[in-house]
């Protein structure tokens, strides 16, 4: 048995030297790489990086798109030493900034030309600790090399290696027999909801430990096919990915272009498919928009469709058996309309798709249940790998994240909170001893800070994160992240943000999805200039205020949104509203938007919004216009 990561990438290029390893489109081609060629390209890259004086245990940040050099040297780190964090490649210079900062990076690897502005914006902050910065891509960069001598080019890294091997016989094997399955392997930023983000230190051990319980009830083949969705710096493509490739053999497929991703899936169709809700929410969306746009043959074949699959669905979850007349209907359905929807999406071959890092609503879940995917909810945070609950075969509940995976405990504080222990929580945080001592309990349970309960059938529900819990004035108690996941089943909601702490009713803060907005606009003959234009358009204040009223009707009538107003931009992470991976940050959001939260409780029907914006390449500037407010027709 692999005692960490490396021995796993010896044992496949043992097992399956010609098989592909990963597999690249590159000018409209799939590119394979096999196991061994892979293997070796790990040696090459962390004998480049000992030439190059990487101590034992220090950082290397990645910083960039997915790509196949990432995971080589994601493992050439690992195989050297050191120790990988990563950063989104959307991240803006202060971001970048701080991880390397924060984590005492030495070394730093990037993917481009312009993640490479980034860094030397912000050198003269790391100069003194960072040694260099290496490069995998570097079109439109010949003269940077020798205007910066610290840069270093990936292919020359590679060479370096390369030529050590003579000297260092074996050296890949030798490190993997010596790695202490103890030893940290990479430190993953946590969410930073509420915060700037921790770093988690993970070892081989929590990896393997969660990546082989959760393959013990979501099992994966040498002959599957991965496709690489999420960013590679979060933990949800780390285990549920990377990690899962390197347990099975399978093939790890990189896309062209970020751009061309739904393209590349429709083509690859993969085994597998996995991403946090607002992939998922994303999908619908576009799914939705369109079949709204198609024509009305389709249209009416589609509605049909659904709408049949989905009360199969709804009785097969609530245990019902349905009649054999309407399981003939719902299979031929499925088979003449359903079944070419999932492959024109690319889903039509998975075999198990997973969601997780935030809560998916009950109505997307159902949504792809119906469509005929087995897709399961899984609950973890950075701090335990990823996972602690999913949902067994036979045993899926929309409403809740499932059961504990084998060799996890979870259970609750007295107060609810969600605890969790296992040989899969991590190390500790990256030198913040006094917030590692304060998320563990005194026998070893890590603190989740996430508010949930078990019911009678044994499955987890999570209310929302445990300081987000509020209280209406009346003393009923509310989860925003609960009514927030609802509205977002609407392809024309992108964002919504709920408010009510103390307050008599419930208030939203909507953006708008610009494209299926604007599709429908179009569609009637709706002209508009610009986002914010859009935005304030009464006919839009009216479709959106069917949808907030359609999707609050689940709810007891005082828990629906009574009011609500739609900014004049999308709520993004680069304004520091959101984190990368689309999570709410809360307090944030309050603050900012604080006089408009405040006139949703007058009797005002308008605000003048004025707040700061930033662009991707750091300027900052301030946005103004009126914005309306509305009530929700009952």
């Amino acid at each position: 048995m692999a005692q960490n990561l490396i021995d796993l990438i010896i044992q496949n290029a043992d097992r399956f030297p010609q098989r592909p390893a990963l597999r690249e489109k590159r000018y409209g081609v799939w590119t394979p790489t096999g196991w061994k060629e892979f293997a070796e390209g790990v040696e090459s890259f962390s004998l480049g990086l000992k030439a190059l004086s990487l101590g034992e245990g220090e950082t290397v940040a990645i910083i960039g798109d997915n790509k196949p050099e990432w995971v080589t040297a994601e493992f050439g780190i690992i195989a050297a030493g050191g120790v990988i964090t990563g950063m989104y490649a959307d991240c803006l210079a202060e971001e970048a900034l701080y991880l390397i900062s924060y984590s005492d990076a030495r070394i730093v690897v990037l993917s481009d030309q312009e993640q490479v502005d980034k860094i030397l914006k912000v050198w003269p902050k790391i100069a003194g600790r960072v040694k260099r910065v290496i490069v995998w891509d570097s079109r439109g960069m010949s003269h940077y090399y020798g205007e910066y001598p610290f840069l270093k080019r990936f292919e020359e890294v590679m060479d370096l290696g390369t030529r050590g091997k003579e000297s260092h016989p074996d050296f890949l094997r030798r490190t993997a027999s010596a790695l202490f399955p103890r030893a940290p392997a990479m430190m993953l930023t946590t969410s930073g909801t509420t915060a700037l983000p921790k770093l988690a230190v993970l070892s081989h051990e929590n990896l393997l430990h969660a990546a082989e319980n959760y393959g013990k009830v979501v099992p994966m083949e040498a002959t599957d096919e991965l496709l690489s969705l999420a960013p590679l710096p979060w933990i949800g493509e780390q285990l549920y990915a990377i990690i899962r490739w390197l347990l099975s053999g399978a093939c790890y497929n990189f896309p062209e272009e970020p751009e061309t991703l739904r393209r590349d899936l429709l083509e690859l169709q993969p085994s597998y498919f996995g991403g946090t809700p607002a992939v998922w929410e994303n999908l619908v969306s576009a799914i939705q928009a369109a079949m709204d746009n198609a024509d009305p043959i389709k249209r009416n074949f589609y509605a049909w469709a659904i709408r049949t699959a989905l009360k199969k669905t709804e009785a097969e979850l609530a245990g019902e058996k349905p009649g054999l007349g309407f399981k003939l209907l719902s299979g031929l359905l499925g088979f003449a309309v359903l079944r070419s929807l999932r492959n024109r999406v690319g889903l039509g071959r998975v075999k198990s798709a997973v969601t997780g890092g935030g809560a998916t609503s009950p109505e997307v879940f159902k949504y792809f249940k119906s469509l005929g995917i087995d897709i399961r909810q899984v609950y973890g945070q950075s701090e335990c790998a990823g996972i602690a609950t999913t949902h067994r075969d036979g045993d899926v509940r929309p409403e809740t994240v499932g059961v504990p995976i084998p060799g996890v405990e979870v259970k609750l504080s007295e107060q609810g909170e969600i605890w969790v222990r296992g040989k899969s929580v991590m190390l500790g945080y990256y030198q913040n001893e006094k917030a590692t001592r304060e998320a563990f309990s005194a026998d070893g349970f890590l603190k989740t800070g996430d508010a949930g309960y078990f019911g009678e059938d044994g499955h987890l529900y999570i209310f929302d994160r445990f300081k987000d819990i509020m209280v209406l004035a009346d003393g009923t108690r509310f989860a925003p992240q609960d009514i927030e996941t609802r509205l977002k089943f609407s392809p024309y909601i992108r964002e919504a943000v709920i408010c009510g702490a103390h307050q008599p009713y419930l208030a939203a803060i909507v953006s708008i999805d610009l494209e299926n907005v604007g599709n429908w606009a179009k569609r009637r003959g709706i002209s508009y200039t610009t986002y914010q234009d859009l935005s304030q358009r009464p006919e839009v204040y009216n479709l959106v205020g069917e949808e907030v009223r359609k999707l609050c009707q689940r709810f007891p009538a005082n828990m629906r949104v009574r009011k609500f107003a739609v900014l004049l931009k999308e709520l993004h992470p680069d304004d520091e509203e959101l984190t990368r991976t689309r999570k709410v940050r809360r307090a944030l959001i309050y603050e900012r938007y604080k006089p408009l939260i405040e006139d949703l409780y007058r009797a005002k029907k308008d605000h003048f919004l004025d707040v700061q914006i930033r662009y991707e390449d750091g300027r900052v500037s301030t946005f103004q216009g009126h914005v309306a407010i509305a009530e929700v027709t009952p």
